[in-house]
């Protein structure tokens, strides 16, 4: 955690002439995604906003000046973070409608920030909300969300303070954020604020505790009917072949992406048909679903298909219940797949080769054995479905035997 209040965080250094004692740090302010400190060099006389390690800034000391936003840093790896923050800068001046619950008043506390333009980014912060609420239990936990995760409270925190934003529109920092967390500042005594670590240990994150919802039961996994769910996307496809990727990689150049789209939705349905019909010959009885944002094609009685054009939160808690159910889950690399895998059994996920370096970021790893092999499984995004199909009947055939003989009966510390 970093204090905030009522002596703030300051260890850091001025980036233009390196003095650390010489800085003279002013206000704190959350204004979006980015957390930071005013702060001016008394020995050089520079101004800049000194990020505090938050998120993805936790690895890297980010600085911008104030006079021409110039980002400091010195790791070439998180270029595109400096073009994110970037953006942000100078905070846009409009309203912006901050609700404030509360459930139990605290004079000492944490404050989550859970703010950000990308859905599993934002996911991902909020899950740190377990760790405060279990370690802390002697300051109130705060959640700074989007309205989006307004249903994912869990039940504990002390206020919750709801940003009536799009994810989109986080990209930029706002002042009437910033001003009405100042304001909310005064109210504490002591101020803490979390991490929000970006990639936290999924074997302890609790997913009841934010959904409501319970997820697969392992021990039942042989001794119900097999469930396969496609979690589907219109904005990224698992192609049947490379001239399908570079098909989109045009239509995106000339703007014609909403119509060469629905193409690729379309060869992605039958891909997707071709692999149920693989499963369906060696597991006849197993149950498929689809859920996803757009509804381009039918699937014609081959599925059970939940698709929807929006959003809203019973739709979310649906196919929570649904991925709940599901041995095996199958999508494309993404956000989409942080809460299929928080809740099914296994996954198999389609793995662009412009991806390997983010392999995993987006799965909700369950197990801390050799069943994190067994149930995560990957293919490439040009994958055949007789392919695909065999991993999920692996899963599904293979689970009894493979539990058994390699996970069951092996030497534990201590012994």
């Amino acid at each position: 955690m970093i204090a905030l209040k009522p002596q703030p965080y300051a260890d850091f250094c001025c980036p233009q002439c390196d003095s650390q004692v010489e800085v003279e740090t002013g206000d704190v302010r959350i204004a979006g995604m980015h957390s930071y400190i005013d702060c001016t060099c008394r020995k050089c006389g520079f101004s800049f906003y000194q990020m505090l390690p938050v998120g993805h800034h936790v690895e890297v000391p980010f600085a911008i000046a104030k006079d021409n936003l110039e980002v400091y840093h010195h790791h070439q790896d998180y270029q595109w973070l400096a073009e994110i923050v970037q953006q942000a800068f100078p905070p846009v001046k409009r309203e912006v409608s901050v609700e404030r619950r509360i459930f139990k008043v605290h004079h000492e506390v944490v404050i989550l920030n859970a703010l950000d333009f990308l859905y599993g980014h934002s996911l991902l912060k909020l899950y740190n909300a377990q760790h405060h609420l279990d370690n802390h239990p002697s300051l109130g936990l705060i959640l700074i969300i989007p309205q989006a995760f307004e249903w994912m409270v869990p039940a504990g925190c002390a206020e919750a303070w709801i940003v009536d934003l799009k994810l989109g529109e986080l990209k930029k920092s706002y002042s009437a954020i910033s001003e009405f967390v100042s304001a909310q500042f005064q109210r504490f005594g002591r101020i803490y604020l979390s991490n929000a670590y970006s990639h936290p240990d999924f074997t302890k994150v609790d997913i009841r505790r934010f959904t409501g919802v319970e997820p697969f039961h392992i021990e039942n996994f042989t001794g119900t009917t097999p469930r396969v769910t496609f979690v589907l996307r219109e904005d990224r496809w698992w192609h049947p072949h490379q001239a399908d990727h570079w098909f989109y990689r045009v239509c995106r150049k000339i703007g014609w992406l909403k119509m060469g789209g629905k193409l690729l939705s379309k060869r992605q349905k039958q891909l997707v048909e071709s692999t149920i019909r693989y499963v369906q010959k060696e597991l006849p009885d197993t149950e498929f679903y689809i859920v996803g944002l757009g509804t381009i094609g039918s699937f014609n009685g081959t599925a059970h298909d939940s698709r929807v054009n929006c959003i809203t939160t019973d739709v979310e808690r649906e196919w929570c219940d649904i991925y709940s159910k599901s041995h095996v889950v199958v999508g494309f690399h993404g956000s989409n797949m942080l809460l299929p895998t928080a809740f099914s059994a296994g996954c198999v996920e389609i793995l662009p080769e412009d991806r390997f370096g983010n392999m995993v970021q987006d799965l909700s790893v369950r197990y801390n054995d050799r069943r994190q092999l067994f149930f995560y499984r990957f293919s490439d995004q040009y994958s055949k479905p007789s392919d695909v199909a065999a991993k999920v009947v692996a899963m599904i055939r293979d689970y009894a035997g493979y539990y058994r003989n390699m996970c069951k009966r092996v030497y534990t510390s201590g012994e």
